[in-house]
């Protein structure tokens, strides 16, 4: 990897490679393709393979390190529990990697490719794709701003609808696919290090989670997987001693409650039904081409791994029943 003055990756042209197939990696897929990109797959399903060489522009790879030596870009848009493979190898040939969230299921595995990224001085951004999300960045903007004032507390809700949840990821740890989602926005938001943690989870599809932050504010977080739902996603209520603001990942209104009055403000904002992941890919494209100085506010390894602590301290604060410290 090339850097010029201001320390800015630069390559002359991206050659991307998407691993998984599924709904994120057909999303990734085609944002690189609308951005006129060829994009390499590695795949080892034929039909797959079959019909997407048929398409323009993409070339399949049916072995995967024939496609890691032609690219210079990894997509890791696998299952959750496999992203620590492809992430590695990736990172042994120096490739840059964005990987999906959740970044690793185990905090030992998030550990070990932070280790790899340091040593081989290579880039990880990890897909936490909400913070592009208009009503969520526009929050964030007004509290920086101060429209709250001090901020007293923060609320983040995932909910997902129970059938789909079971179709699409039955096997697979709901704390990390929601609390991927719902603990980085709440962190986010805050900017500040989460330092303790109270969780409790009736049958692993249910959490009522409790952080506190470095400056003592209070986060409380729900996870729920258990019910169906009309609106499946992430809500986010932010209190502060002026009032509230409120938003949800799939509407266009941000609410703002000010202190006294009877009615909110409603702030319309663009984008509601367009997926965040072509914003991402793009962030990404630019930051490796130069175009921009960083690739804020998607999270490199240090950030990513840092979720993946409080994830962990999820778990033991309710295998112990008591505060778990980060």
């Amino acid at each position: 990897m090339r850097y010029n003055a201001k320390g800015v990756n630069m390559i002359k042209k991206i050659r991307p490679l998407v691993i998984g197939i599924g709904v994120a990696g057909r999303r990734h897929l085609e944002a690189q393709l609308n951005l006129g990109i060829k994009t390499g797959i590695y795949t080892t399903n034929p039909q797959t393979a079959k019909s997407l060489r048929a398409q323009n522009n993409i070339i399949v790879f049916d072995n995967f390190e024939d496609g890691l030596d032609w690219s210079n870009l990894v997509h890791v848009c696998t299952p959750d529990d496999k992203h620590t493979e492809f992430v590695a190898k990736a990172l042994k040939k120096r490739k840059v990697v964005l990987c999906e969230k959740s970044f690793t299921t185990n905090l030992s595995d998030a550990l070990y490719l932070q280790k790899l990224a340091h040593q081989y001085d290579v880039v990880i951004i990890v897909g936490q794709n909400y913070r592009l999300t208009p009503t969520f960045a526009e929050t964030r903007k007004r509290v920086l701003e101060g429209q709250l004032g001090t901020i007293t507390q923060i609320e983040t809700t995932y909910f997902h609808d129970r059938n789909d949840y079971q179709r699409r990821y039955s096997d697979r740890n709901f704390l990390y696919i929601g609390g991927s989602h719902a603990l980085d926005l709440a962190c986010w938001i805050a900017g500040e290090q989460v330092v303790s943690i109270k969780a409790s989870s009736e049958n692993k599809l249910n959490y009522q989670i409790i952080v506190k932050f470095s400056s003592g504010l209070k986060g409380d977080i729900k996870l729920d997987a258990s019910s169906p739902r009309s609106i499946s996603g992430t809500d986010l209520i932010v209190y502060g001693e002026k009032g509230k603001l409120v938003s949800h990942n799939k509407l266009d209104k941000l609410l703002f409650y000010k202190k006294g009055a009877k009615l909110p403000q409603s702030i319309l904002l663009p984008n509601t039904k367009t997926f965040t992941i072509p914003q991402e890919v793009k962030i990404v494209d630019d930051y490796l081409l130069g175009k921009v100085t960083s690739h804020w506010p998607l999270p490199a390894v240090d950030e990513a791994v840092n979720l993946i602590k409080v994830l962990d301290a999820i778990k033991k604060a309710i295998s112990s029943g008591k505060s778990e410290k980060v």
